[in-house]
């Protein structure tokens, strides 16, 4: 069985070939991995590419580009492009491009079909393979016939009215608790991705926490997939930053004062009670943890959960040969999932460890790991960085002799004292608004954050 046209698709390239002003005509409603035919696609995305950059795009013209392409050889070479161009009806180009699409929604189904079947032959859980039928749904070309235009009063109407929502308070904003960073990205709406991200031991995960717990007990229902460590860890780590103890302490409390475990003790108490549940580790792709996000949402009495947490992106499983497409089919899962699940999502990520050779260690973008659609999918990307932690590691800097002067020792300690106890929350990106570094008190032993006295710094 075929889902293909290939009459339709010839007669649409010949059309762009022979008229380039065909291409606007159609150009909202297909692309080129839309043909059934490969060959036929590059050619279109081929001519695409000329005619934005105001280039011809003609069976001349594109002889060169195509000259090294082997279906095309076999097939006859240019000439097969001048018979397009020769046999085309411009004026049905855009019933063309509905006739390809419409072949190219019926080959996606049909294969969607396949692999869930498959999916279900094998045992899968049938929550997990109904979200993964969703995702690959959602992920269908869109209609033909849609609108490809709107008109800016509408569009103006549509924002007047969010303002005034925003205006008398009856927004659905999440907020992070912390004041600074509130201040810069106005809180978290339904759909947002937000990436928060540093070098190992920066603090990424305790944030992530900070933030869950504030919306965890203001009312919100939190789902917490934790990729990375077990959840009694998690809740170790929960305690320790309610009770205002070490971590470390707590994972060995045989060696408390008394005092010190009956606050543990009493800490413990008031994290059970709040509103977050943690998925585990075995919940690793963007299916199945849709399917758990949804059946927290209905132990939170709501129906829905009102925030998603990741920790962290690079360890949720996704298809592909290679790590960067298995890498960029998560981000966009994640993104996708938060739109569905009307929720922000906060995900955390790994960066580049060549960021500790450079002398200025505050990161950047490009410096996660795996691949840039991430910084892409996401409304927010949010980096912790410790200058204290660097500081420790550096030690007091040796003069042109390698020598460690007394006066260097100074120093140093100066220079630890200034940053002691602080980290630096860089808004890297933020959709909605302005970029700013949030300062913040961060005590790292007990993963305990504050307000800071000074104001917040623009970069």
């Amino acid at each position: 069985m075929t889902f293909a046209n290939i009459e339709a698709e010839q007669a649409l390239l010949g059309a762009v070939l022979t008229d380039n002003q065909t291409f606007a005509l159609v150009s909202d409603i297909i692309k080129g991995e839309h043909f059934a035919e490969p060959l036929h696609g590059r050619i279109y995305d081929l001519a695409a590419a000329r005619i934005s950059k105001g280039h011809l795009a003609s069976p001349v013209t594109m002889k060169l580009d195509l000259e090294g392409d082997a279906a095309l050889r076999e097939i006859g070479g240019p000439a097969y492009l001048a018979r397009m161009a020769g046999a085309a009806t411009v004026s049905s180009a855009r019933e063309y491009a509905k006739i390809i699409l419409e072949a190219a929604c019926r080959r996606a189904l049909h294969g969607i079909a396949q692999d869930t079947a498959s999916r279900l032959s094998e045992g899968g859980d049938s929550g997990a393979v109904k979200m993964g039928l969703l995702h690959a749904l959602s992920r269908l070309p869109e209609a033909a016939g849609e609108e490809s235009s709107y008109s800016l009063m509408s569009a103006v109407a549509d924002a007047a009215k969010q303002a005034v929502s925003a205006y008398r308070g009856d927004t659905s904003f999440l907020k992070t608790g912390i004041e600074s960073l509130d201040r810069i990205i106005k809180g978290l709406a339904p759909g947002d991705c937000m990436l928060v991200a540093g070098a190992t031991s920066m603090g990424k995960t305790s944030l992530a926490l900070e933030i869950a717990r504030h919306a965890a007990f203001t009312g919100s229902g939190v789902a917490f997939v934790s990729l990375e460590m077990t959840r009694q860890e998690l809740a170790t780590r929960l305690t320790a930053q309610a009770a205002r103890l070490p971590y470390a302490d707590l994972r060995d409390p045989e060696k408390m004062a008394e005092g010190d475990f009956r606050k543990w003790i009493e800490a413990s108490q008031k994290v059970a009670q709040g509103k977050m549940r943690i998925i585990p580790r075995h919940v690793r792709d963007i299916p199945a943890i849709h399917s758990a996000v949804q059946k927290c949402g209905m132990s939170f009495g709501s129906g829905k959960a009102d925030l998603l947490v990741i920790d962290y992106a690079q360890l949720v499983r996704g298809s592909g040969k290679s790590r960067y497409e298995q890498m960029t089919e998560v981000s966009i899962g994640i993104k996708q999932m938060a739109g569905m699940l009307e929720l922000p999502v906060i995900a955390l990520c790994q960066l580049s460890r060549d960021i500790g050779h450079r002398d200025d260690k505050r990161p950047h973008l490009f410096d996660i790991k795996e691949t840039g659609q991430f910084e892409n999918d996401a409304d927010f990307a949010v980096f912790c960085h410790r200058e204290e932690y660097w500081l420790e590691r550096q030690g007091p800097k040796a003069n042109l002799k390698g020598d460690i002067t007394e006066q260097a020792k100074i120093d140093w300690k100066a220079d630890l004292e200034a940053v002691r106890n602080k980290m630096e929350i860089i808004v890297r990106k933020n959709r909605h608004g302005r970029l700013a570094t949030a300062e913040v008190f961060f005590h790292a032993p007990t993963m305990r954050f504050a307000e800071l006295k000074t104001p917040e710094m623009d970069f």
